[in-house]
């Protein structure tokens, strides 16, 4: 920068360099500054070339912000460039809409809870698009065999069966003997103490065991698959997958949901077997009655429908606990936080779903 003789006294005039950018802004605004009050400055811009957005905010400024400091000689490339860096709206733009007025109380509450009402269908329509979803791609899966890596059933398999059966046979067999224990004062009343076999059969073949199944795997399975996919989703893993091409709900959903379907009849055999155990053993214990004695009067009250009810019903407590855990863990946010709070909502929204479900099989066999 260099001074440059002005006709005008009481006037100065800086002719500014070629190269004018940040740096040497920092400079020219110092000078500005250290310049007497009264004196008038004029900023020759002829020789300007390169020049940045610092460049152009500094001479967007100069008209309101510097007052006795004026531009010369502005070249035609920088002026259309400090045009069109900052640009105050037009008269012709639309005003900004005006804030609703906050109205009464009684108004805030209902459309609070209009706002809540929408936001749960909203929730319940992606829950059962997922749904819809997951049936669809394990049909094509059986058709094509593709889209799924082979193996993951198998360890699917293995985690929701064999580490599975050990706790619902365990709990199975104390909820047997504990039914047995509640009903057998009851029925010793009126002297019906065989039909405690009867009592034990119907409750474990329709409602017990797949109730209790359920229950536990809502715990134990769906808990693991939310924690699981969340943590995927807040590693970006899931976004890799599709990046490459990858359906996630294909990819992550159906060997679960396969491997649910495969494990559910022998889990739920095991865990029959186990709470009729129950039952036969106070029987034993409070009535003295044999083990044949038991089994004989069980199998000519109970007949296969009951075992094939309980069978289904405990197929769809399955498929309802995947598809939650599978929904809550692919829709969680992004941080850790996230995926403790989707695991708990992913073990009640199961446990709710399971119960639901089990009270409408209730309408539709009895």
């Amino acid at each position: 920068m260099s001074d440059a003789p002005s006709a005008a006294p009481g006037t100065r005039t800086i002719v500014l360099p070629r190269r004018l950018r940040a740096p040497e802004i920092v400079g020219l605004v110092r000078e500005i500054r250290r310049r007497p009050g009264d004196e008038d400055l004029t900023l020759d811009f002829r020789e300007v070339e390169e020049f940045d957005s610092s460049t152009l905010a500094f001479l967007g400024h100069l008209g309101t912000g510097l007052p006795g400091v004026s531009a010369a000689n502005v070249p035609a490339a920088l002026a259309r460039a400090g045009a069109g860096f900052a640009r105050r709206p037009e008269a012709s733009w639309p005003e900004r809409p005006a804030a609703p007025r906050p109205g009464s109380r009684s108004g805030r509450f209902f459309r609070a809870q209009a706002d809540r009402f929408a936001a749960r269908l909203r929730i319940v329509g992606l829950f059962l698009s997922m749904l819809a979803d997951e049936i669809y791609h394990l049909g094509h899966y059986l058709r094509s065999r593709r889209g799924v890596y082979p193996g993951e059933t198998w360890n699917q398999m293995y985690f929701m069966g064999y580490r599975s059966y050990p706790i619902v046979c365990l709990l199975l067999f104390l909820v047997g003997v504990t039914i047995s224990f509640a009903s057998a004062e009851q029925l010793e009343m009126f002297g019906a103490e065989i039909y405690i076999a009867d009592l034990m059969g119907y409750a474990m073949l329709r409602e017990l065991v797949p109730l209790m199944a359920g229950v536990i795997l809502a715990g134990k399975v769906g808990a693991a698959i939310t924690a699981e996919l969340a943590s995927m989703t807040v590693l970006e893993e899931v976004d890799a997958l599709r990046t490459m091409g990858i359906v996630p709900e294909r990819f992550l959903m159906v060997p679960r949901l396969a491997a649910m379907t495969l494990v559910i009849p022998l889990l739920v055999a095991l865990a029959d077997v186990a709470g009729i155990c129950g039952g036969m053993v106070v029987a034993r214990l409070r009535f003295g009655m044999l083990p044949g004695a038991f089994l004989d009067q069980m199998v000519n009250t109970v007949d296969w429908t009951d075992f094939a009810w309980g069978l289904a019903k405990t197929v769809v407590f399955g498929w309802a606990v995947v598809v939650s855990a599978g929904f809550k863990g692919l829709t969680v946010g992004r941080s850790a936080e996230e995926v403790g709070r989707a695991t708990t909502e992913s073990v009640v929204l199961s446990i709710t779903l399971v119960i639901v479900i089990d009270c409408i099989f209730a309408f539709v066999i009895y």
